[in-house]
């Protein structure tokens, strides 16, 4: 690697012309600017000027050389310059978190950076104890998760909530009141679709509707219809008649045949609390502020719109 220092005494000596002048411009002596450019002309392995009566004369090395100097001092430069500035709206955010939040704020986020294409989102879908892995890693900068995360390894923010319901089809027999919900008998002749997060969104909508008969039930007492790990396909069986499910609300109004199912909130409405997590003393840039806020914004209207 070239001596940064001699860099700059070959680039003052190229735009001087002189030996005198760049040593009293550089607070040096001539035999020191000498010295430099001896230095670095045995560095690189070739004559890097000429000198005579009327200056310097660069040779094609030295040209080359100068040119290559000039852009390591801009690049300097603008890191400098880029160490100073904390832009809300530039730099990029690596997030994750579940694939039904995925689903929700990823068209948000997209809309934010369309806006300011300097912000840069990259969102991955993924279950809470990876989420936790790779924001601790460095892998992300961001996670949202479902439960407090680790004491002592996180900075972590209650970001909001969202809301689970349960899925029946329109066709079943089931009472027509949202507020009201089915037998757990009922339930289970229809069966359940499961999906990866099906047991631990049954448990919380089982432990918080409100219904009576349904603080003793279990997943693991349903019969399970069909089994599906991708988001967009879960409610298709639903809507074919052929189960019932769980799932946050948002997932549910987004299905493109809302229309061929029955959405249960019970007596109680159901929330899943939402976590965002980074990585403990990590000082993060202003733009994690744009992002946390966008989406504090979505959680909060989603929850607090008329269903």
């Amino acid at each position: 690697m070239l001596n940064p220092l001699w860099l700059k005494t070959f680039i003052t000596l190229v735009e001087t012309g002189h030996f005198t002048q760049t040593a009293s411009k550089l607070f040096m002596t001539q035999p020191g600017v000498s010295q430099h450019l001896n230095k670095l002309e045995q560095a690189c392995g070739h004559q890097l000027l000429i000198r005579s009566r009327s200056g310097i004369e660069l040779t094609e090395a030295g040209e080359r050389l100068y040119q290559y100097a000039l852009s390591q001092a801009r690049a300097e430069a603008a890191l400098l310059d880029s160490l100073d500035e904390d832009n809300p709206f530039s730099g990029s955010c690596r997030l994750a978190c579940s694939g039904s939040l995925a689903q929700l704020l990823y068209p948000k986020l997209l809309a934010l950076q369309a806006a300011h294409p300097g912000l840069k989102v990259h969102m991955e879908a993924a279950p809470n104890a990876r989420i936790i892995n790779e924001v601790q890693q460095g892998d992300k900068d961001l996670g949202i998760i479902t439960a407090p995360p680790p004491r002592g390894l996180f900075s972590d923010t209650d970001i909001g909530t969202q809301a689970l319901c349960l899925v029946l089809p329109a066709s079943s027999e089931a009472t027509t009141d949202d507020a009201s919900l089915p037998s757990i008998n009922e339930l289970k002749v229809l069966g359940l679709i499961s999906h990866p997060d099906a047991a631990h969104y049954l448990s919380l909508f089982f432990a918080h509707s409100g219904s009576p008969g349904y603080q003793n039930a279990f997943a693991e007492d349903f019969p399970i219809s069909s089994y599906i790990n991708q988001l967009g396909q879960i409610l298709l069986p639903v809507s074919m008649g052929l189960g019932f499910t769980v799932l946050p609300l948002s997932v549910v109004e987004q299905f493109s045949e809302r229309d061929k199912l029955r959405v249960c909130v019970g007596l109680e409405r159901v929330f899943e609390p939402l976590y965002l997590i980074h990585k403990r003393q990590r000082q993060l840039p202003a733009r994690f502020d744009t992002i946390r806020s966008l989406i504090q914004s979505v959680l909060t209207s989603t929850t607090d719109s008329p269903q």
